[in-house]
């Protein structure tokens, strides 16, 4: 786990508070969004209602913890960048709301029930589309080559792992103990410049890419919701159907709609 995650976030990750809740998200988001599938199973929702009940409430609880595990975490994710830490608490306050909105309506109103969960689960695989744009636009501002991210001296000592090499690099973070050093420094941000330059580079641009991956996700789970309106428009025992539904006729998986 920790060979994936960006060089330098366990300068932070390693303490207690960050290292518990960040091993809690990792693990119950993972399990959370791939049961999470098995609910926009038409077969699922058709012939096994209890599976999908208890599925769903499972789900609701992993991602509820876990994105309130990764609320924590925020505020050292990616060096705790402003912008990227506002993105990470909007997108879980969508998320629980839309979570919550989608249990609220589960015996009361099945169509709202369907678009709050769609909105869930679109609003909760926005990291991904935002990882997609982060590699990309890491790319791009390396190629320019004139930005730069702050870090603490002690945040570079924990990549370079050499004093003499940090204060080779850093002067300023000569001033007193490496592995403590709450000093800021800017940082190249640049793919070609090592662990740490590449790190830099994804801290100028994971914000960016949260917010433009949460506006996309956005406007296209509202589309999506739009268009298959009519396919979705009458309740017919525990799922809904299309406007012109009709029960005698013989049930075919290929004209439902998720």
């Amino acid at each position: 786990m920790r060979e994936q995650t960006v060089p330098g976030e366990f300068r932070w990750f390693n303490l207690p508070i960050y290292r518990i809740n960040y091993i809690i998200h990792i693990y119950l988001t993972i399990v959370g969004g791939i049961l999470v599938g098995l609910q926009f199973l038409p077969t699922v929702r058709r012939k096994s209602v209890l599976l999908h009940r208890i599925n769903g409430y499972t789900c609701i609880i992993l991602l509820i913890i876990g994105n309130i595990c990764g609320g924590i975490i925020s505020r050292r994710a990616f060096g705790g960048e402003i912008n990227a830490q506002s993105a990470y608490y909007i997108l879980a306050i969508m998320l629980i709301f839309s979570a919550l909105m989608g249990y609220y309506n589960v015996k009361r109103n099945t169509r709202a029930h369907r678009k709050w969960m769609l909105r869930s689960v679109v609003y909760f695989s926005v990291v991904i589309s935002a990882r997609l744009i982060m590699l990309s636009a890491r790319l791009i501002v390396s190629h320019i080559g004139t930005y730069y991210s702050l870090w603490r001296c002690d945040e570079v000592f924990f990549i370079v792992k050499d004093e003499n090499t940090l204060i080779q690099q850093f002067p300023q973070c000569s001033s007193s103990t490496p592995s403590d050093n709450g000093l800021y420094v800017p940082v190249h941000a640049s793919i070609y410049e090592g662990k740490l330059g590449t790190a830099a580079a994804v801290r100028v641009v994971q914000g960016m890419a949260l917010w433009i991956a949460t506006i996309i996700h956005m406007a296209l789970v509202e589309a999506y919701i739009r268009s298959t309106e009519s396919a979705n428009s009458q309740r017919h025992g525990f799922v809904l159907e299309a406007r012109d539904f009709d029960s005698e006729k013989t049930y075919s998986p290929r004209n439902s709609y998720w």
